[in-house]
């Protein structure tokens, strides 16, 4: 009988672990491309264990990405979180505007070493918004970034329908993924569980 209390108690709580990293990436811009770092707001960069101030930030916040909690520097290394999340006008919004200004050069909030490069945002100028993609508008010159060896190109963005677009091909690609992946590991749990059961 402890046998089959330990399986159940392991597979519940490889299941519980696991889904909660993908549910997490999924409600912050750039939440699976810092390079090395699997969950961003514990101190382990692969997860589980002690949450670091990013993650307490985003406790704090709700667990969501408000423009308060963009706006802060949780590591303390003079990028605000949305700058090192390529989102440095706080204007991403996972189900209505999930479009970040840059994928590639991201850098970890919760760890005041990481930082992103500031000449991808310096050209970049952030407008007021009403909460309509269609009244903002970002200029962007063309920057090249020495550290990723990308470059950004040069035009006014106003239109609603580009913005919506480049949302829905994002949510759609990150809610597959966030699908995908708790269901994976859960079978392994599920399968590991037995294994240890019959040993």
């Amino acid at each position: 009988m402890s046998r089959a209390t330990l399986s159940l108690a392991l597979v519940g709580t490889a299941a519980a672990v696991v889904s909660a990293r993908p549910a997490y990436v999924a409600l912050l811009p750039n939440g699976n491309k810092v390079p090395g770092v699997e969950a961003l707001g514990h101190v382990n960069p692969s997860g589980g264990g002690a949450n670091n101030d990013f993650g307490l930030d985003f406790a704090s916040a709700g667990k969501s990405w408000t423009k308060e909690f963009c706006e802060k520097d949780s590591d303390g290394d003079g990028q605000t979180n949305g700058q090192e999340l390529g989102d440095p006008c706080c204007e991403w919004v996972e189900s209505s505007n999930a479009v970040v200004k840059w994928t590639d050069g991201v850098s970890h909030p919760g760890n005041a070493t990481s930082k992103s490069d500031p000449s991808l945002w310096a050209d970049i100028s952030c407008g007021s918004s009403s909460g309509s993609a269609s009244n903002s508008t970002v200029t962007i010159s063309t920057t090249a970034s020495p550290s990723t060896g990308s470059a950004t190109s040069t035009g006014s963005t106003t239109d609603a329908a580009n913005a919506a677009a480049s949302a829905s091909a994002a949510s759609a690609s990150s809610s597959a993924a966030s699908a995908i992946t708790p269901a994976m590991y859960s079978a392994v749990g599920v399968l590991a569980a037995v294994a240890a059961f019959f040993m």
